[in-house]
């Protein structure tokens, strides 16, 4: 399963017709028709119902919704994770007395 395709069908129960959804998310409306018909492939049951008033989830898009919704935001939340660690905002900062370094003389006491 491609990285695209949960963000694809969660625009499309939002927007529940394919040219808004395809607007939405900046693509055209056919390649969203083939990457949806991609996913339903790919999961093994049909995922919207289509109909002339719109797209809505069958029970089985309900329930991938479900997951896929939590999966985004853990892709959302792992990228902000990483940006952070890169800037250094992350991580354990130890202060206390500085210990010599092996076969290095420590400071000089009174």
């Amino acid at each position: 399963m491609e990285a695209r395709h949960p963000r694809y069908a969660g625009a499309l129960a939002a927007h529940e017709r394919f040219g808004r959804a395809a607007g939405a998310l900046g693509i055209a409306q056919p390649p969203l028709s083939k990457q949806i018909a991609d996913l339903e492939r790919e999961v093994g049951a049909r995922l919207f119902d289509r109909t002339r008033q719109g797209v809505l989830p069958t029970a089985a898009g309900e329930a991938f919704l479900a997951r896929a919704r939590r999966a985004l935001d853990e892709m959302v939340a792992a990228t902000v994770d990483a940006g952070r660690a890169a800037r250094g905002e992350t991580g354990r900062l130890r202060l206390g007395p500085a210990r010599p370094a092996a076969g290095r003389p420590g400071p000089v006491r009174p």
